[in-house]
């Protein structure tokens, strides 16, 4: 078991070296170093923690700060797999069923790869350890309550991470999915303004609940009725084990393709909506009016465009909500009295990337259709610039509803000037879009929701 361990572990390595930038001997010196310096810090503070906890007189503080120490490093070891998942650094486990290798054994090699994919959580507790052993306070045996812990968090990330990937398979979820993640990031900076929920409060300042994994470890470490503890923790890893080790099988047994062409009956398109994709091919002459309506049907349906869509009407609100909370002396700033102006700027650039900066992106190979046609380039550009308005216009109409259903202050005059200045500033855009699709043209996956790390540094250098 331990070489074919072995062989997994390096493979996702190597997959993890190879996503980073390519480059020269530069760019792979500037790689080192850079990990090196991160990984440095991290085993500086292992050691900071190490020589805190082999001091007797530190036990009366370890009491509180040990459990919330414990807490955070259990988010960051579920939320790590996840984000490397969606980042697409992770290994399929179901490409190995072709070899004779127990399932059994699989799971146990997916167990590790959670251990290689959170290393600083990993060299943190080595550190505490190694404090604790030195503790003339405490027993030899008080670092063993960091081993329920760990296996907890490696069965647990296990199977979160079996989810979201059986999740981002499906149709239409998955866009739901990128979106929670991403509006969860932005949570923390909206809770700083409005104030933290009593409940989040009492879980992280209050004092910890004997029930929690984390307490309950650090309990047993500290001697604190060890043997009760030992068994909530015992407890929390046999729960976790089981849900990682049925998610685990799940997705060995899931077929993602057919997940997406699900054999589930369609729904019968109203006639209204077919009336409204038809809209432009009745106001618009062919060949322009046909490509409006092309358009209008594909981004529609494209997962890729449907996530930056939604997010114009919705991540766009709340990573700009503490503008709006916010005052000075005077009253409202500047930004927060423009509220509704500069979500709607936010969400033109939002739908940049996956209409007019790269137009041609999603028509890939198709685009050679346009020179085989008689269509001129003129015409091809002057559809899609229309589609892209259309879009942009609805998302600022989305953006308006949602203020005012959600009670912020909206005004005519406001919207109209949300128009105005969106319809302004796309007219350059688009000129700008124009030129790069057909300079600097590059493939983009409409069924990819997660866009690329080079996509998203092309569109923050526009």
């Amino acid at each position: 078991m331990l070489p074919q361990s072995l062989a997994v572990l390096e493979a996702q390595w190597r997959s993890l070296r190879h996503r980073q930038t390519p480059g020269g001997a530069f760019w792979a010196i500037l790689r080192v170093g850079a990990t090196t310096v991160w990984y440095s810090l991290w085993v500086a503070g292992a050691a900071a923690v190490g020589v805190w906890l082999s001091r007797p007189e530190s036990l009366t503080a370890a009491q509180q700060a040990l459990p919330r120490g414990l807490m955070l490093a259990m988010l960051y070891w579920l939320v790590v797999p996840l984000l490397m998942l969606s980042a697409g650094a992770s290994l399929d486990m179901k490409r190995l069923l072709v070899y004779p290798i127990p399932r059994r054994q699989l799971f146990v090699i997916e167990v590790l790869l959670r251990l290689s994919t959170a290393m600083e959580m990993v060299i943190l507790i080595c550190g505490a350890t190694v404090g604790l052993l030195v503790n003339p306070a405490l027993p030899w045996w008080a670092p063993a309550g960091f081993a329920p812990f760990v296996l907890m968090n490696l069965f647990l990330a296990a199977g979160a991470r079996e989810l979201l990937s059986r999740l981002m398979a499906r149709k239409h979820v998955r866009e739901l999915v990128i979106l929670l993640i991403v509006v969860a990031a932005a949570m923390p900076q909206v809770l700083l303004l409005t104030g933290v929920p009593q409940p989040l409060r009492d879980l992280v300042a209050g004092q910890p609940h004997v029930a929690w994994p984390w307490s309950a470890a650090a309990n047993f470490i500290l001697g604190e009725s060890a043997i009760r503890s030992l068994a909530v923790a015992c407890l929390w890893m046999a729960a976790a084990g089981l849900f990682g080790w049925r998610q685990f099988l799940r997705s060995l047994r899931f077929d993602a393709d057919e997940a997406q062409a699900s054999d589930r009956p369609q729904l019968r398109r109203g006639a209204w909506l077919e009336r409204l994709y038809r809209l432009p091919s009745s106001m618009l002459r062919d060949p322009v009016g046909a490509i409006v309506e092309k358009e209008i049907r594909f981004l529609s349906r494209a997962p890729r465009f449907r996530l930056a869509f939604i997010m114009g009407f919705s991540f766009g609100l709340l990573i700009w909500l503490p503008l709006m909370l916010r005052t000075s002396k005077g009253g409202p700033s500047a930004l927060a009295a423009n509220y509704l102006t500069v979500v709607s700027v936010y969400a033109l650039l939002l739908l940049g990337e996956v209409s007019f900066w790269n137009c041609f992106g999603f028509d890939r190979s198709a685009s050679q259709l346009y020179f085989l046609t008689p269509v001129s380039p003129r015409h091809v550009l002057v559809a899609k610039n229309i589609a892209a308005a259309v879009f942009v216009f609805l998302e600022i109409t989305f953006v308006a509803l949602v203020c005012w259903l959600v009670g912020m202050p909206v005004s005519g005059p406001k919207v109209v000037e949300a128009y105005l200045v969106t319809a302004v500033l796309l007219v350059y855009l688009l000129s700008a879009g124009n030129l790069g699709s057909t300079h600097l043209p590059r493939p983009a996956d409409p069924a990819q929701s997660w866009r690329s790390a080079a996509a998203a540094k092309t569109q923050a250098m526009l």
